[in-house]
């Protein structure tokens, strides 16, 4: 098993090499040199105490002005390449960790949402949160340990060799005692780091679907049972940090334990050497001093072990993210959706089978079409497939079997970007970002001269209110549009779609959580906006779409009837079981 985790932490490093870092490899270059003289500098300190000592013995009082001197400008070139050291692996482990959360962003963006929705928002978000900066904190350990550290051990163990090989015996025979428990405790380490990545992972989506759904909670007087949950999340999330906090305690311990043994057999035996004149007393004080500074850099690698595995765990993650490649998207070839200007298209469900989770279909052996400029609505029971539709027509999502076709032509076979701007989509769920007035319209086309966005605005009724706001336009609406009522965020909406004109209108129950009067304003703003367009209606309230050129009736995932109004009325019982009970 150790051996496959081995392999696997193989291949992700040098994944992490090709995509991440080897792109800064002259900052890394620069970092190994000032590395170098961190640790040149470190082993000096060690010999000038020798050379201190024994003068001092030897009564050459000459050395008590030069050597304090010596020692202060090795100090100060000590001290001046650790802070360009220290300067140059922060700048390149940030460079590296804002890349690869901007990497996971991208990718997160361009994932199927069949994928995205497998996690919660806030899975996501601490994936490019918390396991990005513990990446970041492993990579610069690695830098900062495994070569500055190890650097300086190897220069002060060769010092150490130089002045007493017997003396050195002691301490490489007592120091790799450390190791087999140190890295035994830091591959238990990794599988403890995935386990509290995860629960950090619940945490964030905890806390974050909590504080979204805080209305819903105040309102069902909910918050005993809230905070309940967060403390249970809070309280898993303390435990699997303790144990892996308790885990590089006993590092600390073992290396402190091994190196006070390794002290004191040196000091012992370099006294009775002392007493027998092999050794002079500055020999044993540069000896020792040289011992005690490698303890420092020892127990640095001692936990770094730890971080490492901690850090590979993260980037393990991240790439199992990265690895998932969209299914829904279009070849490098794909040509543009032929729709010409003016004229709207047709669109056609040919045995069309859709599901969500591979098991049951959402939608079973589709057949239909909406002629170029009719208005079309979708009908039936919740669940029986109709929001599933306008998905499939987007392309968020791709059938099962069966084919969709826009003007004859596959909606697989054109580029995606193309099939997009030519759809406007009107929803339920009406998106708006904590932006100005202005810049949330503009999301309908960015390229849009503010005559266009004012224009807009007043054909989807909500210019008025715009203009009298604090800054007009420039207005910042707050987070998710809280400033604003729900018919005026739906108005924002129509408003984004109207600026992108598209031949395609998708409306997906774009008045279902409106008050009466509200809801027949917008209806009558939609009125304005279905003109010259393929329309294709899912509405909750029948009386919103008695109008359709089409209706088709859904149940269960199937077509069961299509026909006007008036047919439907009188030959379909479901229907007309609908139209009197939503309204």
């Amino acid at each position: 098993m150790y051996q496959m985790i081995a392999d696997v932490n193989k291949v992700i490093i040098k994944n992490f090499w090709n995509d991440f870092v080897s792109r800064y490899k002259l900052d890394i270059i620069t970092a190994f040199f000032l590395l170098i003289l961190v640790a040149a500098t470190a082993s000096v300190y060690p010999y000038l105490i020798q050379l201190v000592f024994d003068g001092l013995l030897d009564n050459k009082n000459n050395d008590w002005i030069i050597l304090p001197m010596i020692i202060a400008f090795v100090a100060v070139i000590r001290g001046i390449a650790m802070f360009f050291q220290i300067k140059q692996v922060s700048k390149i482990s940030l460079s590296i960790s804002v890349d690869i959360q901007k990497k996971l962003s991208r990718h997160l963006i361009n994932t199927d949402l069949i994928e995205l929705n497998k996690l919660s928002s806030g899975n996501h978000v601490s994936r490019i949160m918390n396991d990005v900066n513990l990446i970041r904190d492993g990579f610069e350990r690695s830098i900062n340990n495994l070569i500055r550290d190890t650097l300086t051990i190897s220069v002060l163990m060769s010092y150490l060799i130089w002045l007493d090989w017997l003396l050195s015996i002691l301490v490489f025979i007592i120091y790799p005692i450390a190791l087999r428990p140190i890295f035994r405790i830091g591959k238990k380490q990794k599988i403890i780091a995935t386990s509290l990545q995860e629960q950090m992972e619940t945490v964030t989506s905890t806390l974050t679907e909590m504080l979204q759904g805080i209305r819903m909670v105040k309102s069902y007087n909910l918050e005993n049972m809230e905070i309940k949950r967060s403390e249970g999340v809070l309280n898993n999330l303390f435990s699997k940090m303790f144990s892996l906090v308790l885990g590089r305690a006993k590092i600390l311990p073992i290396l402190e334990i091994l190196g006070g043994i390794a002290a004191a057999c040196v000091i012992g035996l370099a006294s009775y050497r002392v007493f027998l004149g092999e050794l002079s007393p500055g020999s044993v004080v540069g000896y020792v001093t040289a011992l005690l500074m490698i303890s420092q850099p020892a127990r640095a690698l001692g936990t770094f072990n730890t971080v490492l595995q901690e850090a590979l765990s993260a980037l393990g993650r991240i790439y199992l993210q990265l690895n998932i490649s969209p299914k829904v998207n279009s070849t490098f070839s794909a040509s543009n959706i032929k729709i010409l200007k003016n004229k709207a298209p047709k669109i056609v469900f040919k045995n069309v089978s859709f599901s969500y989770n591979k098991k049951t279909n959402v939608l079973d052996n589709i057949n239909f079409f909406v002629d170029a400029g009719s208005k079309v609505a979708l009908v039936g029971q919740s669940g029986a497939g109709k929001s599933s539709i306008i998905n499939l027509i987007s392309r968020f999502y791709d059938p099962v079997f069966g084919e969709i076709f826009i003007n004859k032509q596959n909606i697989k076979d054109v580029n995606i970007n193309s099939l997009r701007n030519n759809i406007a989509l009107v929803s339920q769920d009406t998106i708006i970002y904590n932006k100005s007035f202005k810049e949330n319209i503009k999301f309908g086309n960015l390229k849009a001269p503010d005559k266009k966005i004012k224009e807009a605005a007043k054909n989807a009724g909500i210019h008025d209110f715009i203009s009298n706001s604090l800054n007009g336009y420039e207005t910042i609406v707050g987070e998710g549009g809280n400033n604003l009522s729900g018919g005026q965020k739906q108005r924002i909406s129509i408003a984004r779609a109207i600026l992108k004109d598209a031949p395609i209108l998708l409306l997906d129950e774009a008045t279902s959580s409106l008050d009466a009067d509200t809801e027949n304003e917008i209806n009558k703003t939609l009125e304005k906006l279905t003109k010259n367009k393929t329309t294709i209606t899912v509405a909750h309230k029948l009386s919103n779409i008695v109008g359709s050129d089409q209706i088709i009736l859904f149940n269960k995932g199937k077509v069961v009837d299509i026909g006007k109004h008036e047919e439907l009325i009188k030959r379909s019982t479901l229907y007309k079981k609908l139209y009197y009970a939503g309204n």
